[in-house]
């Protein structure tokens, strides 16, 4: 029998709508008062709960050159700020000393972001506001077949608070990385931001070179793992996208079922990994079957991409990154409205057959084509071009000309002096 939750009182209820109000307003004052305060030169990196993603490599890149800024990684998660003091990096938690954390923050010349910051603030609507008069630069994380943000609005609506404040946000960016023209006005309208940049993604550099010190820091990997990597069997990265309350059949326990038999039938590996979304500490990240491997949804996979021989997934992301590897990609056909209505949308990327696709009806005919028989390079290769209209390998190098010409612009001199003439 399950027992009901208990209801907030009408006081519990009073209490929290007046902690949302003195939330707005110190967010207000911030606002205001980050508008006003002189910037220092000061870079600030926010990322998700792990070390992972865009804003991670272009960070990297940043402290580890000669520059004429200070670079700080900013998390609330104590366990990657001790991994990152550990390593000599420069970071900070911004739950240890809030007086510090305001003040660097309303101070800094530039933020970069490669999620929504609300995810990467943890919420807070005071601490965004500390950040209003920085110039915020958003990398994102991928090339989407998702409506995102802006984009959604006619689809969720906006007042509910858990999907106003986060779109609310995301729209203060100042700046927008767009990897190539047919995604412009996609990434404008998501983000309302009219100013866009136009390199590539940071995280894709370790697709086409060995990782740097230091970018395998957060990629850390089970031994069991790493032996199963190195076996000699073909290697199989499954990443079912993030979903938002409706699961595809990479969900379904009947798919994993089956996964386990053709790993031990066919000798492959199949290497499963969740959306960072799901990410908690210490999870059980064991060999599950014969062939079967949870990966932490937190790990970083790109310093480990080049060693797959395909990606399975529904709609992730990752699958046009892994263009750059030559590899196959599979992925499950979904037709119009037979998941979500407004996604996948494969009209917002180029119309290039470059992915094997799947039905739960032809899934393992599919699989041996695409490990075995595939004939899709050539597209493979022609919609990586569209997609990434800049030198994915100099994404940073590009991407911090830009970050040196923020700082500049955000502690120019601003004022203007008036000179009163004598009196008439």
């Amino acid at each position: 029998m399950t027992t009901p939750q208990a209801q907030p009182s009408a006081a519990d209820r009073v209490q929290r709508s007046l902690t949302q109000l003195e939330e707005q307003r110190l967010s207000t004052e911030f606002e205001s008062i980050s508008m006003h305060t002189r910037k220092r030169r000061v870079v600030l990196y926010f990322g998700r709960a792990t070390f992972a993603d865009n804003t991670k490599y272009l960070y990297l890149r940043d402290a580890a050159r000669e520059r004429n800024h200070e670079v700080y990684w900013c998390s609330f998660d104590a366990p990657l700020v001790d991994s990152l003091r550990a390593a000599g990096l420069p970071c900070v938690n911004l739950a240890d000393d809030i007086d510090h954390s305001i003040d660097l923050l309303l101070h800094a010349a530039v933020a970069v972001f490669c999620v929504n910051p609300a995810e990467s603030l943890k919420g807070s609507f005071s601490l965004n506001g500390c950040l209003a008069g920085a110039k915020k630069l958003q990398l994102w994380h991928g090339v989407s077949v998702k409506h995102l943000l802006l984009r959604l609005i006619p689809h969720l609506g906006l007042r509910d608070l858990s999907i106003r404040r986060p779109f609310y946000m995301a729209s203060q960016a100042d700046l927008v990385l767009s990897t190539a023209a047919t995604f412009d006005r996609f990434w404008r309208d998501c983000f309302g931001c009219r100013r866009l940049v136009r390199a590539g993604f940071p995280r894709n550099e370790v697709l086409l070179r060995d990782p740097l010190p230091h970018e395998t820091i957060g990629s850390e990997i089970d031994a069991d793992v790493e032996a199963a990597l190195s076996s000699g069997r073909k290697n199989v990265l499954l990443v079912p996208t993030w979903q938002r309350g409706q699961n595809t059949y990479l969900n379904d326990p009947e798919f994993y079922t089956k996964l386990m038999a053709i790993a031990k039938r066919d000798k492959i590996n199949f290497f499963f990994k969740m959306h960072p979304t799901y990410f908690i500490h210490n999870m059980d990240t064991k060999r599950k079957a014969d062939g079967f491997y949870l990966l932490s949804p937190g790990v970083d996979v790109y310093p480990l991409m080049r060693r797959f021989d395909l990606l399975l997934t529904d709609y992730s992301s990752i699958m046009f990154d892994f263009l750059l590897t030559g590899k196959p990609v599979l992925s499950l056909d979904l037709g119009p409205d037979e998941h979500h209505r407004f996604e996948p949308d494969f009209s917002l990327v180029p119309d290039v057959a470059f992915r094997h696709t799947f039905t739960k009806a032809d899934f393992e005919v599919k699989l041996r084509k695409a490990l075995h028989d595939d004939d899709l390079g050539p597209k493979r290769a022609e919609m990586a071009g569209k997609i990434f209209e800049t030198d994915p390998s100099r994404a940073s190098e590009q991407l911090l000309t830009l970050i040196d010409r923020l700082v500049d612009e955000a502690v120019a001199d601003d004022f203007t002096v008036e000179m009163p003439g004598p009196s008439a």
